[in-house]
């Protein structure tokens, strides 16, 4: 009776053994995800302070050519206005990325940061067009006021580039990404909605688990929704996952909301 009790304590201990050293090394993914994340996010504020500077070099320009245009009476300015109106428009467009990565990259650990959910959300848009634009297109279906909740601006714009992402890669060519608010009187709801492949029912409830991925190996950690839903947790919010097979899937998030 002794050596069972013996044996019984051993694995026990070897239990408790193994566990602490799983959890110790999900820790540490979490950490290598979080150095990442710090590291994407340098830069990405390099990139956007490399390029805003030619940027404002070329609207400079530019409306130093159209005062120009103004000021001679003899040069045909509806010839030549066309031109500029292009140059303009490309430089906002270029703008509107910049200003996104500048966002996207901010390097807080505040939590008391009063966030704008659409213009998170259009952020988030801009900086991934790029990438969808080849494969799909994203539909903003928002409300008509802002909503505005409590947080962490740097952190909601990660919820939202993991989930767009996600969304991405689940569709095929011609696939929709819709993104959805609604407001009430006491809470707001984000829908992330994708005409993609869908998540079977099995799967389903673990798509959250850290290191839980159906992606091909060294394509995807199995972290970022992990991540996503501990981010969610630490604004008080909540995530729901609908999907269905050859359908799609639909994420619906809800934060306290916060009014101004």
């Amino acid at each position: 009776i002794y050596f069972t009790l013996y044996m019984k304590a051993v694995q026990d201990k070897n239990r408790r053994i193994k566990q602490s050293t799983m959890e110790v090394k999900k820790a540490n993914k979490k950490l290598i995800q979080s150095e990442k994340m710090a590291s994407l996010g340098l830069l990405a504020a390099g990139v956007a302070h490399e390029v805003n500077n030619p940027l404002n070099f070329i609207k400079g320009v530019a409306e130093t050519l159209e005062m120009e245009l103004e000021g001679d009476q003899e040069v045909n300015k509806e010839k030549y206005m066309p031109y500029l109106n292009v140059i303009n428009e490309g430089v906002e467009r270029a703008s509107v990325i910049v200003n996104s990565l500048n966002q996207f990259s901010r390097q807080s650990e505040n939590m008391d940061e009063v966030c704008d959910l659409h213009d998170i959300l259009r952020n988030s848009v801009h900086v991934l067009q790029p990438k969808i634009k080849k494969k799909g297109k994203v539909k903003l279906e928002l409300a008509e006021e802002s909503p505005f909740i409590i947080g962490n601006q740097g952190k909601i714009h990660q919820i939202f580039i993991n989930l767009i992402s996600n969304a991405h890669d689940a569709i095929d060519a011609n696939g929709t990404i819709t993104l959805k608010s609604k407001t009430y009187k006491k809470k707001i709801e984000i829908w992330v909605v994708d005409s993609g492949t869908g998540i079977s029912k099995d799967i389903l409830p673990k798509v959250t688990n850290p290191f839980f991925t159906t992606k091909e190996v060294g394509k995807g950690t199995g972290l970022g929704l992990s991540i996503t839903q501990n981010i969610i947790d630490e604004h008080g919010g909540e995530l729901k996952i609908k999907s269905k097979l050859g359908v799609g899937s639909k994420f619906v998030l809800s934060f306290p909301r916060f009014n101004k």
